[in-house]
C-alpha cells in the first residue's frame, strides 16, 4: 500500500452485501482507509437501484460502476482504482499475505472457494442483505434452490471450521485466522439472521461460525453503522417498511 489515504466507495452499509467484502477486508487488516457512501434512497433523487439516476451515482465508485471500488495514489502520484471484491483482496495481499492462508494449497483452495461465492449461490442471492430487518421465515421464499445453496455453504463451513477448531491458535475464522474467504462469507450471516434461516445451517461448527462473525469487532461496527441509516432502497426490502426512527 502506498503512504496516500486510500479511499473505499460503498453502497448504503444497510443493503450492500458488496460493500461490506470490500470493506471488512480493510478493516480485518487495520488499514487506513476513507470511504466515500454513495445513497440510493426513495427519498433523494435516485429513488431506488437500476434507475438513470442511480446508475448515474454508482459511475462515480468506478469503471463498472459497482461498488465496492478502491481508489488508490501510486507512489508516482498516478491515480489508480482497484475494483472487484475479488481483485480488490488481492491488491490488499500483496502487501498483507495473510489475506490468504500460508499454506499453497489451502490458499489455493481458499481462492477458489471465494470465486465460488462470487459466482455462484444465485438462488440465496435473492435475499437482499438487509441489516435492519427481522423477517419470520417464509416457506414459499424457501426453493429447492435455496435449500441447495445453504446445505453448499453448510458443508464448506463446517470442513473448515472442524479443521481450524482443532489448532491452538484458531480465533473462530474459517482457516482460523481472517482471511478473505471469510470477507467474502460476511454478508451471509446478515442474510441468515434477517431471514430466520439459521436453522437450516447444517452442523455445529459451521452455526457457530455464524454467531462468531456476527459477534467479530468489524461485524458489530457495520450493524450498528448500518442500523443509524434512515434510507431505503425499495428494491431491497422484501416488505414495505418505513424509515427507521431515530
Amino acid at each position: 500500500m502506498t503512504e496516500t489515504t486510500p479511499t473505499l466507495y460503498i453502497l448504503n452499509r444497510n443493503y450492500s452485501s458488496w460493500s461490506l467484502r470490500g470493506w471488512i477486508a480493510l478493516r480485518a487488516l487495520n488499514i487506513k482507509f476513507d470511504t466515500v457512501e454513495l445513497i440510493i434512497s426513495s427519498d433523494n433523487e435516485t429513488k431506488d437501484l437500476f434507475t438513470p439516476e442511480a446508475n448515474a451515482l454508482m459511475a462515480r465508485a468506478g469503471p463498472t460502476g459497482k461498488v465496492p471500488a478502491l481508489h488508490v495514489t501510486k507512489p508516482n502520484g498516478e491515480k489508480h482504482i482497484v475494483f472487484e471484491s475479488l481483485a480488490l483482496m488481492e491488491y490488499l495481499a500483496e502487501d498483507y499475505p495473510s489475506l490468504w492462508p500460508a499454506d499453497k494449497y489451502e490458499r489455493a483452495y481458499a481462492r477458489s472457494l471465494a470465486s465460488e461465492m462470487a459466482t455462484s449461490f444465485g438462488a440465496l442471492r435473492n435475499y437482499a442483505m438487509n441489516v435492519r430487518a427481522i423477517y419470520p421465515f417464509d416457506a414459499t421464499l424457501y426453493t429447492p434452490a435455496v435449500e441447495k445453496n445453504l446445505l453448499r455453504i453448510s458443508a464448506i463451513w463446517e470442513e473448515l471450521r472442524s479443521k481450524a477448531v482443532q489448532n491452538k491458535d484458531d480465533k473462530g475464522y474459517l482457516f482460523g485466522s481472517f482471511t478473505a474467504l471469510d470477507a467474502m462469507y460476511a454478508p451471509l450471516p446478515y442474510r441468515l439472521i434477517g431471514y430466520s434461516l439459521v436453522d437450516k445451517i447444517q452442523g455445529k461448527h459451521a452455526q457457530a461460525y455464524v454467531q462468531h462473525m456476527l459477534n467479530s469487532p468489524e461485524m458489530q461496527e457495520w450493524t450498528k453503522d448500518s442500523k443509524l441509516e434512515p434510507w431505503i432502497i425499495p428494491a431491497d426490502e422484501l416488505y414495505p417498511i418505513s424509515a427507521p426512527s431515530s
